[in-house]
């Protein structure tokens, strides 16, 4: 079998795993064998990334050489064992933070800003889903996927509250109710605008910055409503859905002053800012 004729099977085999559809690109390796540049990421690579949530696994920067014996018991992993990674391990990310924050004069070693432990921000951080209409008041958050409504203070404009900060009950009213003004006027295009959790509403903090604690669009500098993409932030405490484990009577909040957390002392009656999320699983 010549060498077109066994192309032109695997591009059918290929084709067919595609529902017919011939996909552009080609089945060559990207350089010979004996070129750094044919070098690729192994399945126990992955693993071992996902696993540990590490990235100082390198590829291969030399010329292949055949191995002298298979795998062994312990030294390879198949795509069910790196589904079982992704699906069930959560990446815990950067604060942000970087050697002069918080300003010391002697940085202890071992410190956040020292070490800077965790899950790289991906850059920009936020991207609308659009450029215009609707999907543009959707903010995705590039690191963890959950999309954002742009506007961070549109509680203001209902009938609970003139000035954003409003209580836990009425919070979700906002979100929910026919008189509010996210999932009753499909504010972004949809209607499936939920509090964020505790946990949720941390996660898009930025540690490097106070007044708020928030990053740009890029994630390269603090928030301001020149730099975007959301609006209407203001450097209070925001609601979650989140009720304090010591008491489910009282429930948290999260500040975007300095990204501390608040557990409700008033009960019913404290009020802390809204800021709806959706998507995540």
């Amino acid at each position: 079998m010549n060498k077109t004729t066994s192309c032109m099977m695997a591009l059918l085999t290929v084709s067919a795993f595609c529902g017919g559809r011939t996909l552009a690109g080609t089945l060559d390796a990207p350089a010979a064998v004996n070129s750094s540049t044919s070098a690729m990421w192994t399945l126990n690579d992955i693993y071992n990334v996902l696993d540990t949530r590490t990235t100082n696994v390198t590829r291969r920067t030399t010329v292949f050489t055949e191995p002298t014996n298979g795998p062994t018991v312990g030294t390879m992993h198949n795509l069910n064992d790196i589904m079982a990674l992704v699906t069930n391990r959560a990446a815990v990310a950067k604060t942000g933070q970087t050697p002069t924050v918080p300003t010391v004069s002697s940085p202890t070693p071992g410190m956040d800003g020292n070490l800077r432990i965790g899950v790289s921000w991906p850059n920009p951080r936020f991207t609308p889903l659009a450029a215009s209409g609707d999907l543009a008041n959707q903010i995705r958050d590039n690191l963890t996927g959950l999309i954002w409504a742009r506007h961070a203070n549109l509680a203001s404009n209902s009938s609970w509250t003139t000035t954003g900060i409003c209580t836990w009950t009425n919070a979700f009213d906002i979100i929910t109710n026919s008189a509010g003004f996210f999932n009753a006027v499909n504010y972004g295009g949809t209607n499936d605008w939920r509090m964020p959790n505790y946990f949720e509403m941390l996660s898009v903090l930025c540690m490097k910055y106070a007044n708020p604690t928030l990053s740009d669009a890029t994630g390269t500098n603090q928030w301001s409503e020149a730099r975007g993409p959301f609006t209407g932030i203001f450097p209070g405490y925001y609601w979650t859905s989140t009720t304090n484990p010591y008491n489910s009577a009282q429930r948290m909040g999260v500040s975007l002053s300095v990204g501390s957390s608040l557990a409700d002392r008033a009960y019913n009656s404290a009020v802390c800012y809204l800021w709806p999320v959706r998507g995540g699983k």
